[in-house]
């Protein structure tokens, strides 16, 4: 929540600098400092801090629109992320937006058509098993090679100076072998149908545990919540 606090960060950057010119500064650091614009790579994002706390932004990348809004307290605090990107799997970007934050709870929602639903390999909002109603989220980003993809042990070279321990820690943690996962379980369901071919599903998640797992870890299939 401090990361969202206006005081938090140099009021002036110097005697040149305008109120405008340091709202747009202090805007971006809240921005990267969060993490908030790897969730939307790529987009034009336009982002504004608020005195003396809260955030807002809005991006855009092609046909789609990111937007968020968050309202940090002491004792509660509030984000919302919606979008609007078509993807087969919403895996990754529900990862990242929950890593993003830790909340304790949470609350999804997806809208979409009945030929969006089919073109969809992975639902959260769908299924009946424990599997399905259980969101296992690293608490760590995946470590990236120097080609910008997913590293595993084949690419990931560790220094000649590091110990054998260093060495086996990086690979670990390039193939999410010991990576410490949030578990978030779907507490309950609904589904209505706003439209002829339109439904909208809602799902509740809560933070179960926190967990260390010897498997590896997912992949996920999919760049991006919301439809």
């Amino acid at each position: 929540a401090e990361l969202f606090y206006y005081n938090s960060y140099e009021q002036r950057a110097g005697p040149d600098e305008t109120d405008d010119e340091a709202v747009r500064r202090i805007s971006m650091q809240q921005t990267k400092a969060a993490g908030i614009d790897a969730l939307c790579p790529g987009a034009i994002i336009d982002p504004r801090a608020f005195e003396p706390c809260g955030y807002s932004m809005n991006a855009i990348l092609f046909r789609s629109y990111y937007t968020m809004h968050i309202t940090p307290e002491s004792g509660s605090s509030y984000a919302s992320f919606e979008t609007n990107q078509r993807v087969a799997s919403y895996t990754s970007l529900i990862n990242n937006v929950v890593r993003a934050f830790k909340p304790k709870r949470f609350v999804m929602t997806l809208m979409a058509d009945e030929d969006g639903l089919r073109q969809m390999k992975e639902n959260p909002l769908s299924g009946s098993t424990a599997a399905a109603a259980k969101i296992a989220v690293p608490t760590a980003p995946p470590v990236l090679a120097a080609n910008g993809r997913r590293a595993d042990a084949s690419t990931i070279k560790p220094s000649p100076t590091s110990s054998n321990a260093e060495a086996k820690r990086t690979v670990a943690a390039a193939e999410g072998g010991s990576a410490k996962k949030m578990v978030y379980k779907r507490t309950n369901l609904a589904s209505i149908h706003v439209e002829e071919d339109c439904c909208c599903m809602m799902g509740n998640w809560v933070l179960h545990e926190e967990e260390s797992t010897g498997l590896p870890e997912a992949r996920p299939r999919g760049m991006s919540v919301g439809s």
